[in-house]
C-alpha cells in the first residue's frame, strides 16, 4: 500500500491531512482516525489557550465552556477513541510485528498517561473555579502538558504505528476499524472546520 501523507503541528495548529486513499477501507478508516486526532488536539488546543488567556489577564475564565472540552476530552478520545485504537490496532499489530512490541507498549503506557493527565486536569480546573487562588497556575499548566503529550502521541502513531498497521491490516480489519469511528458518533470529529466543530460542543449533552 501507499504510504499516507503525515500531519503537521504548526504553531501549535493541527494541519490538514491529505487523504490519498479515501474510497477503500482503509483509507476511509484511516481519514475517521485523522479525523478523531484532529479533534483532541483541538479540544486540547482550546484547553490550553483559554486557560492561559486566563492566567495572563487574572480574569476568570468561562468555567462552563471548559467544562464542556474537559467532558469532551473525556467521554470521546479517552473512553472511546483510545480503547478501540489498543483493541483494533495495536493488539494487531503486536501480535503480527513482535519488533513493535516496545512502541506499541510505549503507546499504551500513553494512553493511560493522559487518562491522568484528563484526571488532573478536570481536578484543578474544578478548584479554580471553587476559588483556590493556586489551581489557576497549576490548571493551565496542565492544559499545556496535556496538549503538548497528545501532539507528541500523535506524530509518534502516525509515524510508527501507521505504516506498519497499513502493511499488516486486512480489508476486514480495516472495516472494523472504521465502523467503531462511526460509531462513537464524535460529532467534532466530523466537523469540517473551528466554526462547526464550536457548534458541536455547545450542542453536547
Amino acid at each position: 500500500m501507499k504510504s499516507m501523507s503525515r500531519a503537521k503541528i504548526t504553531n501549535g495548529e493541527p494541519m490538514q491531512f491529505d487523504d490519498t486513499r479515501s474510497n477503500d477501507p482503509a483509507g476511509r478508516a484511516i481519514r475517521n482516525w485523522r479525523s478523531q486526532q484532529r479533534a483532541m488536539l483541538w479540544a486540547l488546543l482550546s484547553l490550553r489557550r483559554v486557560t492561559r488567556r486566563a492566567l495572563r489577564s487574572s480574569i476568570k475564565p468561562d468555567f462552563a465552556w471548559l467544562r464542556k472540552l474537559t467532558t469532551y476530552v473525556e467521554r470521546y478520545p479517552e473512553n472511546i477513541h483510545q480503547p478501540n485504537e489498543d483493541h483494533l490496532l495495536f493488539s494487531p499489530i503486536a501480535t503480527r510485528e513482535p519488533a513493535l512490541a516496545r512502541t506499541i507498549a510505549r503507546l499504551r503506557r500513553d494512553h493511560a498517561a493522559m487518562k491522568g493527565y484528563g484526571n488532573r486536569l478536570r481536578g484543578a480546573l474544578a478548584c479554580w473555579e471553587q476559588g483556590d487562588p493556586s489551581a489557576s497556575r497549576l490548571a493551565a499548566a496542565l492544559a499545556e502538558d496535556y496538549a503538548r503529550f497528545c501532539e507528541r502521541h500523535c506524530r509518534s502513531e502516525r509515524r510508527e504505528l501507521l505504516p506498519a498497521a497499513e502493511r499488516l491490516l486486512a480489508n476486514s480489519e480495516w472495516l472494523k476499524v472504521g465502523q467503531a469511528c462511526e460509531a462513537a458518533a464524535d460529532l467534532l470529529a466530523t466537523s469540517r472546520n473551528d466554526r462547526e466543530r464550536t457548534v458541536a460542543l455547545m450542542r453536547m449533552q
